[in-house]
Parts: structure tokens; C-alpha cells; sequence
């Protein structure tokens, strides 16, 4: 790669280098020049004082010095400061002339170097050409004995020593180029260099600032639990619990949930996720007995380097205090209002039980009597179903009463149930249902399935809008016969993220919260205990503006012998279908 040694194509800082550095090579020359005068007048036998060459080389290298520390050379073009390096290399031709014997000779190598690494093409072929000519002209007026003949003047040395300062002129044009190409080079992966660096440290300060501005403590720590980065929320929690700003992450005084036990020095997130553990939303208390004391939650992940080894761990801790309480008030309130309903709905089902013992009541009063009291009961085991969820007692759990029912007969109970609800918002609701369905279950829990899935159908699904209900027998499940129940709507369904807590106690989306559609967020939370507890399956499949389909599946079990079937056959007008009635509302 060639850089052209025109003034205008140099950077300012180049141009600078060689303006000083001219006056330096001059005073190196000339300093050469000097020392091998003083050796050639101390050491000649014959006096040079007479020698008008002499005088005028001498004179001329002494000017030029002069000139190469008074002109203002960054003022012109580089090409045109070449008349240093040429005057010189005249002069020594000169003084050469004056005393052949002497070493004036070699010195044509300086300004041909001088040539060749700072002036470019032109430079290297300018030195060995006026130098050529300096020898030649020498060997020639040698040769017509106009000068004195010597063994460094013959036409030989003359060729000799031409070849040799082309050839080193050559060299250090090449040699210049390729290190001129190199320093370009380096040039550019400084600024590269630079460039990346300033943008890390914008990186650095955004990831500070970032980190600071969170609410959460941040720590990265080693393997031996020592603070190596914090942020401030680190830093300030480390004031809440009056401990000093260094306190290493070892040091820190975490409690198990039942705030009394301290953690072992091997029990630390940041060891136990170096030893291939994954802490994700672990459960600590902080904070001393005799001090500040609150509720974290802390994960800790691992940090690699550039050849892949665990450099560190970085530990995130978060005040869920707030939280704590929350939940601990919320399930507080279930419990209490719980037990406070269960008295009043105990004394409604011992009075509506008295009611419909009473002898001559009418039909229609005794009808509404037996609505009330199977809606009280109801509303009774939903009471008993807030405080199972709740509550870890035996006595609070949901228990199960199996027995062979009638599974498609539970679906249309529950469909009649829930249909008044379904037209006051004008949804058609399409049933397929295959008759006699049967399963070895609790009915009443299984109804409490239907009821939740069918609601959640009718109070989230758009006015004039579908539901689809299915019921059929899968006899080739892998775990045997089973039944399979699909509940569908034509609503405003459901994202992947609010599908992720769909199942959890007190969950409601984040869509429906604000809405006027209200809700415990028990209701699926229950049903899932209910069918796991049958040993089956609930599963939602559901898109946001195509709806949501529910399907539960549970197992036959056991069913007994059916009775063998009478000799009348059925009926034709009671035949809707072959063995799967269907209806559309």
C-alpha cells in the first residue's frame, strides 16, 4: 500500500513529525559530515585547504543546516522540501570530488534513505539518480585526468556504489511503504479500539444506571460471597439493616420462613447456584431478631467469561413484605368471612329442612323451598371449598364420595341450570352429548366442574356468541377408558401469559379485572383440584379473539355390569339419533 507524500493527503499530525524531523536529519548529516572532516584533516598527509570543491561541499552542507532550522517548512508542499536531502547529497558529491580517499562517499546513503522513506516513488528514484550522477561525472573527469585518479573514482566503484544506493533506496522505499501501511493500519484499530471502548463505557454507565434505578437489591458476588459490583437498592438495604456498605454477601443475616432459624454458610444462593443449583423466587427472611426485619424474595443466576468459566454470581433480592402481608390479609378475610357465613347458611338449611317437613304445602311453595335449599347447599360447599383453599388441615380438604353416575345426565342438568343466565345474554349453545355416559365419580364435585367451566363460558364470552358442549366415551385412552368433557365459547380468550397463572387460587386476568365481570379466581383453581383428585386431566386451549375451549377428562373406572337390555325396543319418537342426541338453542 502506497501513501502518497503530498502535503495535502497527510494528516495534520504527520506533517507536524516532519517538519521537526527535518531539521533532526539535517544535524545528523551534518554531524556525520563533521566527523569524518575532522578525521580526513587530522589523518591526510596532504593539506585540503586549497581544494575549492572542498570549501564549496563544506559550505553548502553548513547553509543547508542553517536553512533546515530556520525555514518555516510546514509552509510548503512536502515535494519541494526534497531540495534539502538533494543539496546534500550534492554536497557530499563534492566534498568526495575533493578528497576521493576519504569516507565522504558512503555518506550518499543518508540522504538517499532520507529520500527514499519520506518522499515516496519520486524520492527513491530522485537520491540514486542525482547520486548516479555525482559518481559518474567524478569517474568521467577521472578518466579525461581532469581530476587526480583514484581507486574509489574508476568506473567500476563508480557503478558499484550507484547499484548499491539504488538498490538500499529500493529496500527502505519498501520498507517505508510497508510500514507506513502498518502504521495506518494500527491507526485504525486504535480509533477501532477506541471506539469500542468509548461505547463499552456508555454500556457500563447505561447498565449502572439501569441497575440503580431498579427497586430490587443487585449484588454480584465470587465464590466466596464477596461483593464485587452492587447497585444502590443494594446498597440501601444494607442501611435499612444497619450493616456497613462492604458487608459481603456471606455475611448477610438470612432467615428460613420460620424467621428463626439462620441459614448455614453452605445454604447461600449465590454457593448453591455455583454448585449447579437453580435458586428462582426463593423465600428468606432478613434482618436480625433484635432489628429491622422483612420479607425477600432471591434468585441468583451464573455469569461466564469469554472462555465460558463461572466468573461470578449475580444475586437479586426483593422486599416482598408488602406482598406477604397481603396474602396473609387476603387469606385471613377467606377465612374469616368464611366461618362467619357458615353460621347464618346452617341455621337457612335447618329452617328451608323444617319448611318442606311442613304437611300441606303447595306444590309451587314447595318447589321454590327445594330451590332454595339445593342453592344454599351449594352455596355451602362453595364456603367449605374457600376455606380447603385456605387451609393445609385434613378437615378443610376436599374429600370425594365416588359412585357410578350418570356423566352425560350431569352435563344437561348443569347446560338447563345455567341456560336462563345464557339467553339473557343471547347465546345459542350447541350440545352433543352421547347418551348414557357413565363414570365411576362424585357427582356432585363433577357437577361443581360442569358449573365453574360453563359459567366461565357464559360471563367472558361476547353477546350473541356460541358455546359448544361435547360429551363422549374415549375407550383407546392409553390409561384406559375415560370420559371426555369439551366446553367451548366463541369469546375474548386468552393469552399464553394469563394461561400461566389460569389454575392459581385468586388468579383473574389481567383483562377481565377492571371489567364488570366479577369473580373470586377460584373457581378453575378448584375445579383442577377436583379433577386431579379424580385422576384426570383439565386442559384450556385458547387464543386472544377466537375464545377458549375447556377440556376435562377423567377416568370411567369401574364400572358395574350394565342390565341386560329389555325386548321392546325403544320408542322411534323418543330416538333423536342413532346413540348421540344432539340439540341446538
Amino acid at each position: 500500500m502506497e501513501v502518497t507524500p503530498d502535503r495535502d493527503r497527510v494528516p495534520g499530525s504527520l506533517t507536524s513529525r516532519f517538519g521537526d524531523s527535518v531539521f533532526r536529519s539535517q544535524v545528523m548529516l551534518a554531524g556525520a559530515v563533521a566527523l569524518v572532516v575532522c578525521i580526513t584533516v587530522a589523518l591526510s598527509p596532504d593539506g585540503i585547504d586549497d581544494s575549492p570543491a572542498f570549501f564549496l561541499g563544506l559550505t553548502a552542507v553548513l547553509w543547508v543546516t542553517i536553512a533546515s532550522a530556520t525555514v518555516p517548512w510546514l509552509a510548503f508542499p512536502m515535494r519541494l522540501q526534497m531540495v534539502v536531502p538533494l543539496c546534500d547529497i550534492a554536497a557530499i558529491g563534492l566534498l568526495r570530488i575533493a578528497e576521493p580517499q576519504s569516507g565522504f562517499g558512503i555518506l550518499l546513503i543518508f540522504p538517499v534513505i532520507w529520500l527514499a522513506t519520506s518522499f515516496g516513488r519520486l524520492g527513491c528514484v530522485a537520491g540514486p539518480a542525482l547520486a548516479s550522477g555525482m559518481l559518474v561525472a567524478q569517474a568521467t573527469l577521472t578518466e579525461l585526468d581532469v581530476l587526480q585518479p583514484s581507486v574509489t573514482t574508476t568506473p567500476i566503484s563508480a557503478a558499484s556504489l550507484s547499484v548499491t544506493l539504488a538498490f538500499v533506496a529500493g529496500v527502505m522505499y519498501t520498507t517505508s511503504r510497508r510500514v507506513e501501511s502498518q502504521r495506518i493500519l494500527l491507526r485504525r484499530q486504535t480509533r477501532m479500539l477506541e471506539d469500542a471502548l468509548g461505547r463499552a463505557r456508555i454500556q457500563e454507565a447505561t447498565v449502572r444506571e439501569a441497575l440503580d434505578a431498579v427497586q430490587f437489591a443487585v449484588l454480584g458476588v465470587d465464590r466466596h460471597g464477596e461483593t464485587l459490583t452492587s447497585n444502590r437498592a443494594a446498597r440501601a438495604l444494607l442501611s435499612q439493616l444497619d450493616l456497613p456498605g462492604n458487608t459481603p454477601f456471606h455475611r448477610f443475616p438470612l432467615y428460613r420462613s420460620d424467621k428463626v432459624t439462620p441459614l448455614l454458610p453452605a445454604e447461600f444462593p449465590h454457593l448453591r447456584v455455583l454448585s449447579g443449583e437453580a435458586i428462582d423466587s426463593e423465600t428468606y427472611w432478613i434482618g436480625h431478631r433484635t432489628g429491622t426485619r422483612f420479607t425477600i424474595d432471591v434468585s441468583a443466576r451464573l455469569l461466564h467469561d469469554e472462555v465460558g468459566e463461572v466468573s461470578r454470581a449475580v444475586v437479586v433480592l426483593r422486599d416482598v413484605s408488602a406482598e406477604v402481608r397481603a396474602i396473609a390479609d387476603r387469606d385471613d378475610l377467606v377465612t374469616s368471612m368464611s366461618h362467619e357465613l357458615r353460621t347464618p347458611l346452617s341455621s337457612i338449611l335447618g329452617y328451608v329442612d323444617l319448611a318442606l317437613e311442613t304437611d300441606g304445602l303447595p306444590d309451587d311453595t314447595r318447589g321454590m323451598l327445594d330451590i332454595a335449599l339445593a342453592n344454599t347447599q351449594r352455596l355451602n360447599s362453595l364456603v367449605s371449598d374457600l376455606l380447603a383453599a385456605r387451609s393445609t388441615s385434613p378437615a378443610n380438604q376436599i374429600s370425594l364420595r365416588r359412585e357410578p353416575c350418570d356423566v352425560s345426565a350431569l352435563v344437561q342438568d348443569s347446560v338447563d341450570a345455567i341456560r336462563p343466565l345464557a339467553n339473557e345474554r343471547l347465546l345459542s349453545m350447541s350440545l352433543d352429548i352421547d347418551s348414557g355416559v357413565e363414570a365411576v365419580a362424585d357427582a356432585f364435585r363433577l357437577r361443581q366442574v360442569i358449573d365453574n367451566v360453563l359459567s366461565n363460558a357464559v360471563k367472558y364470552n361476547r353477546a350473541g356468541g356460541r358455546i359448544i358442549v361435547t360429551v363422549a366415551a374415549s375407550p383407546d385412552a392409553l390409561d384406559g377408558p375415560a370420559v371426555e368433557i369439551h366446553i367451548a365459547d366463541t369469546g375474548r380468550g386468552m393469552s399464553l401469559e394469563e394461561q400461566k397463572g389460569l389454575f392459581e387460587r385468586f388468579y383473574r386476568a389481567e383483562s377481565v379485572r377492571g371489567s364488570t365481570v366479577h369473580g373470586t379466581g377460584l373457581g378453575l383453581s378448584i375445579s383442577r383440584e377436583i379433577v386431579v383428585l379424580h385422576e384426570g386431566t383439565i386442559e384450556v386451549d385458547s387464543e386472544p379473539g377466537r375464545g377458549t375451549e375447556v377440556c376435562v377428562r377423567i377416568p370411567r373406572g369401574d364400572l358395574p355390569e350394565p342390565a341386560p337390555a329389555p325386548d321392546d325396543p325403544r320408542p322411534a319418537d323418543v330416538a333423536i339419533g342413532p346413540d348421540r342426541p344432539t340439540e341446538e338453542s
